[in-house]
């Protein structure tokens, strides 16, 4: 599948870093700044386009712009360039390996990609898509926010694209080996949300039709594959998984 229209596979190069403008001395917050402020890093093939980027992200009082030596710290990264190529998805998948920041986020301004590449770039944490001939600045600023927050910016097409995959998923690899959401069995599925109502493993089994001991053999099972701690742990995996 291709997003957009076919990427040039050979026009990309190297991403390089961007510097934000001399503000004043070095500040003294570490890995960014506070909770309520947005850091973030921007990496472009072209330092033309790299400085239009920073440019809005420097206004914005939601975002505070880091120099690219502190990638590593910064809430997101955005990365622009022309062409997907394969050479950037290294780049960015670097990139991704060297963070420290554990809610560090992407955001990739391209040109268009196709749906291989897209699932490489959101396996490398992109949240993310714009595309690089309609971004606006207010786009850009939006987009880092909502990345920084949990939240996501991407084209139409994209998200189809991802929906799609997701019911692929679905039907080929869960439903063929009888599992659901999350990657729990039915059976599995079953205990936990009646554990999840209240009941406890007696009351499980009787509603269920099998012995206390199957109930807990199921949780047993459960636990140790999904390395989870213990019932109230897997309650809470299938809660967050929605398989309940």
């Amino acid at each position: 599948m291709s997003i957009d229209v076919p990427a040039d596979p050979e026009t990309a190069g190297l991403v390089v870093g961007l510097l934000p403008r001399d503000e004043g001395p070095a500040d003294q917050l570490g890995f960014g700044p506070p909770a309520d402020v947005v850091s973030a890093c921007v990496f472009a093939d072209d330092p033309l386009e790299g400085e239009n980027l920073l440019t809005p992200l420097r206004a914005s009082p939601e975002v505070q712009v880091l120099p690219a030596d502190r990638h590593a710290g910064a809430d997101v990264v955005v990365v622009a360039a022309g062409a997907v190529t394969g050479t950037l998805l290294d780049a960015v998948e670097d990139l991704a390996a060297r963070a420290e920041n554990p809610r560090r986020r992407l955001v990739l301004v391209s040109g268009p990609l196709r749906g291989s590449q897209l699932a490489r770039a959101v396996g490398c944490g992109v949240v993310g898509i714009l595309p690089r001939a309609t971004c606006t600045p207010s786009v850009l600023v939006r987009a880092v926010v909502a990345a920084a927050n949990g939240g996501a910016v991407v084209p139409e097409a994209v998200t189809r694209w991802l929906l799609d995959e997701a019911r692929t998923f679905q039907r080929t690899i869960l439903t063929g080996q009888g599992l659901t959401t999350g990657g729990l069995t039915r059976r599995e599925t079953e205990v936990l949300r009646l554990l999840a109502e209240g009941l406890d493993t007696g009351a499980v089994a009787a509603r269920l039709g099998f012995s206390e001991r199957m109930i807990k053999k199921i949780l047993q099972d459960v636990t140790r594959r999904l390395h989870l701690r213990n019932r109230t742990h897997a309650v809470s995996y299938a809660l967050r998984a929605g398989a309940i």
